[in-house]
């Protein structure tokens, strides 16, 4: 026999967005859209492997509208392992409100509830406190041959043995865990699904990237779990994406023809989304000494089109340029013949510093000024 699941973790409600004024409004849509998506899709089982909220106390608003949320699927059963943002403590939100029928919250140290009209022994374990350096997931005798057992688990997969202080998982007690399924939480990415002994186990990743250190895919994973198979399939959730791309503007005499040719660039690639995402663009290549990219007026252009941007200036000027440019007769010539001597007998860690010192330096010249100028 086998069940529907729908496993999510790290949705961080109560937390913001880079770039976004609306960002807590965009998390908790995304909530409802997991809860729409259980209901459209008969889900026995919603996962949420820890972090729901980004702190264990939350404001009675945002609360109850979790709540209310919840009730409204009725025949889903929530299994809720609190993670480190969102421990078990007093006062906290799993502590102070009482929750649907349907919903578990699991805290302490590796417990089940059965559920015999699923053939199903669904195990759970959740953080106290903000660090858990004992291992939550402990070896055990109680899965059963006669049920499935699917565990809900927030916590750091290391070697076998190695410390973590977010509930070290060991891989050695994935294999003898006895579990069909092991969802997985805490690391924001998603993993494919894997498989040590005949446990299958994955992490789901958070469903809305927070900043552009999580520019990688989002969502949940859906699917089926029997005794002998795992089948899943990962559901994009987010209203918009974290992008960091780059974009050789070598040849380039002019900001125009840059963000017309960066908008090009991102429509073939975001076609339908991509006025909504967010974007950091890496400028890259060789640029004339004499013309000045100006990352914040690339901004206020690209800006008239997309939602949010920033720019990050990473061009060099080009070679034949500064060589010439060395041979003038003039401050900036001086300058510039000074500055790449200094490159020239620059260590590794100096050349990078000596050589946007020399960038910068010529964008200084607003005007240029001779030597025998008076």
């Amino acid at each position: 026999m086998a069940v529907k699941i729908l496993h999510t973790a790290d949705i961080h409600i109560g937390s913001g967005r880079t770039g976004v004024k609306n960002g807590k409004v965009e998390i908790e849509n995304t909530f409802f859209r997991i809860i729409d998506l259980c209901k459209s899709e008969d889900i026995d089982f919603l996962l949420i492997a820890g972090d729901l909220f980004n702190s264990p106390y939350i404001p009675h608003e945002t609360a109850e509208k979790v709540i209310s949320a919840f009730s409204k699927i009725p025949d889903t059963i929530i299994a809720i392992s609190p993670g480190n943002h969102d421990f078990v403590c007093p006062g906290s939100v799993y502590s102070k409100y009482k929750f649907p029928e349907n919903v578990i919250v699991f805290s302490s140290f590796l417990e089940y509830r059965d559920f015999p009209e699923k053939n199903v022994r669904l195990w759970g374990a959740g953080f106290t406190d903000r660090f858990e350096a004992l291992p939550l997931l402990q070896a055990n005798e109680n899965t059963s041959n006669d049920f499935l057992n699917i565990c809900v688990l927030h916590g750091e997969v290391v070697a076998d043995n190695s410390p973590s202080t977010y509930n070290p998982i060991y891989p050695a007690l994935i294999s003898k865990s006895g579990f069909d399924y092991l969802a997985l939480g805490h690391i924001h990415k998603f993993s494919d699904i894997e498989k040590l002994g005949k446990t299958y186990f994955a992490y789901s990743g958070s469903p809305d990237g927070m900043g552009f250190d999580e520019t990688d895919s989002h969502g949940v994973y859906l699917g089926t779990v029997s005794k002998d198979s795992c089948e899943f399939r990962r559901i994009e959730l987010s209203s918009r994406q974290y992008i960091e791309t780059s974009f050789d503007v070598t040849s380039y005499q002019n900001l125009f023809d840059i963000a017309d040719s960066i908008l090009e660039s991102i429509k073939q690639n975001n076609p339908e989304s991509y006025t909504k995402n967010l974007y950091r663009i890496n400028l890259t290549g060789e640029v004339s000494a004499s013309f000045f990219v100006d990352p914040s007026q690339l901004v206020k252009l690209l800006s008239e089109k997309l939602f949010y941007v920033e720019i990050a200036d990473k061009t060099t000027a080009d070679t034949s340029d500064l060589l010439a440019l060395a041979n003038e007769m003039s401050l900036r010539g001086v300058f510039v013949k000074k500055a790449l001597e200094k490159i020239s007998s620059a260590s590794d860690d100096e050349e990078s510093i000596l050589k946007n010192a020399l960038k910068f330096g010529l964008q200084a010249f607003g005007k240029e000024v001779m030597l025998n100028d008076n």
